[in-house]
């Protein structure tokens, strides 16, 4: 049996109470019956007092000796009287162990004639021992009779309290203890407390019962659909195409998914927990991400920037970066990074761009491309040489070996020129066997010094496998200078370009390179000379 169980508790705080209150009830009672009966002894003195007074009034008033011995020798033979002794004017009676003490007690005799003369004095000493021992006896009686009592009201009380009490909660608790919540299990009401507040107790628990039971079916149907849920996001997280990374403000990360763990393998890196701020440590124009983040975010919006990653391979990786900041319930920062692969769409938009503004066949920037080029300089007032260059005697080699030579000759043409350009030069096919060369902050000088590099490298001959014979071109060119010669661009390109036919109307057939300056025929000096 549990030693802390209700029953034993309760057993014990009743005989706990019952031995408090039996122990002083007892006492009390002893107390207050052993002074009733020393009162009762003293009473039934006075009574045979009274029942002796005429005897011994007559013996007194007559001096009869023999009377007042009768009347004495009957007061001693009673337990409660020990000595007794009359006294008279005339006579003294007394019992044979009579002494004078404290103990006497005095009683007045009077005549039985006249009630108020004295005639004499009754003297009788009262039995005090056998007065206590009788009320000490008595009292003892009446204490043990009360303890009985006090025990059978204690058993009586264990007993009613269990079976009415205790027994019915235990039963209670037990099966409670035995319910699994979230069944149809309830506790039955006990019969004899269908109605008082242990059934009422009974109903409050099968109702709460019931509301868990709702409770836990409503908990588990969200549960399951969570789980459904989380299952779901775990496939989308898992399989994105994209990769996804949860981090703290400081750079760790706290979560991330299969397709950042294989883009960081394909960029040869090593996978750690810290990649910087936003994961900057893994893209070349890192600053560059760090104010979008913060421009966007200051705005209280989503940042997305395309950035190239580092790769030590020859393959360039682009990526759209879209950084989200998330707050916790908990009000804690992080930052969701979604990198998308737009490597693709950017060699497309390349690819693009290249046939938007590139020659298909020398891969030079075509007319449009070069155009664009010169507004940029002219809109930011950068001074520039522009050369026209006309290949001389490029049609009868096309009519006579075919376009496809015709065509390999541009492209050795192309290649030999591009070697013979600074690198802040730009060489565009203007169409057909036309070509352009911008020169950014030449002088004529430096305008001279290139022409005659061009005209050098164009003097190498290209050998025609197909027809076993090998070719070479000459180039008229005429140049123009802004913003000294021309400030409107189409009238700086048609002095060029004025400037490049005259070279080529007066050109001799044994000369390799002519150029032609636009301020020169300005200045009427048509035959400038390399």
């Amino acid at each position: 049996m549990n030693k802390s169980g209700l029953v034993i508790r309760l057993a014990v705080v009743i005989i706990f109470t019952a031995v408090i209150v039996g122990l002083i009830t007892t006492q009390l009672f002893y107390r207050f019956t052993f002074l009733n009966e020393q009162a009762l002894g003293e009473q039934s003195i006075n009574q045979l007092f009274n029942t002796v007074s005429p005897t011994a009034s007559i013996a007194s008033y007559l001096g009869d000796e023999e009377l007042a011995k009768e009347v004495v020798n009957g007061l001693i033979s009673n337990d409660v009287i020990t000595a007794a002794a009359i006294k008279t004017d005339v006579l003294m009676v007394q019992s044979d162990n009579y002494q004078k003490s404290a103990n006497i007690l005095e009683f007045t005799l009077f005549s039985p004639f006249q009630k108020k003369r004295k005639v004499g004095v009754l003297f009788v000493k009262i039995n005090k021992k056998f007065l206590a021992n009788k009320a000490d006896n008595i009292s003892a009686t009446n204490a043990f009779v009360v303890a009985i009592e006090a025990l059978i009201i204690t058993i009586i009380s264990i007993l009613v309290t269990y079976y009415v009490i205790t027994r019915p909660i235990l039963s209670i608790g037990r099966a409670l203890h035995l319910i699994s919540p979230g069944t149809h299990q309830r506790i039955d009401k006990p019969v004899s407390h269908q109605k008082s507040e242990i059934g009422l107790l009974v109903d409050d628990v099968n109702s709460l019962l019931a509301k868990a039971e709702q409770q836990m079916l409503r908990e588990k149907s969200l549960r399951s659909e969570v789980q459904v849920l989380e299952s779901r996001f775990r496939m989308l997280f898992e399989n994105a195409t994209s990769a996804i990374v949860l981090v703290e403000p400081q750079g760790d990360i706290l979560l991330y998914n299969e397709t950042f763990e294989r883009l960081v393998e394909k960029l040869e890196l090593s996978l750690k927990k810290n990649y910087g701020n936003y994961l900057q440590d893994l893209f070349i124009m890192k600053k560059d991400l760090h104010e979008q983040v913060q421009i966007a975010f200051s705005n209280n919006e989503s940042a997305v920037v395309e950035l190239e990653l580092i790769s030590y391979q020859d393959e360039k990786i682009w990526v759209q970066v879209v950084v989200t900041q998330l707050i916790t319930d908990d009000f804690q920062e992080n930052y969701q990074i979604t990198l998308h692969d737009i490597s693709k769409r950017k060699q497309q938009i390349s690819l693009l761009d290249k046939r938007a503004n590139y020659d298909s066949l020398t891969n030079l920037l075509n007319r449009q491309a070069a155009e664009q080029h010169l507004k940029k300089l002219t809109l930011t007032s950068v001074s520039f040489a522009l050369i026209m260059m006309d290949l001389n005697d490029f049609k009868p080699i096309n009519d006579i070996f075919g376009h496809d030579a015709g065509d390999e000759l541009l492209i050795h043409v192309s290649s030999q020129m591009m070697k013979s350009l600074r690198k802040a030069d730009v060489l565009s096919r203007w169409g057909g066997d036309e070509f352009v060369v911008i020169l950014p902050n030449a002088t004529k000088q430096e305008v001279k010094n290139v022409c005659e590099k061009l005209a050098a490298q164009l003097s190498k001959p290209l050998h025609l496998s197909q027809h076993n014979k090998s070719i070479f071109v000459t180039a008229s060119m005429g140049a123009s200078f802004y913003p000294d010669d021309q400030v409107e661009l189409l009238e700086l390109i048609r002095s060029a370009d004025k400037a490049m036919y005259q070279v080529k109307k007066n050109k001799s057939a044994n000369e390799a390179l002519y150029l032609e300056f636009c301020s020169d025929i300005t200045h009427e000096k048509k035959d400038s000379k390399l």
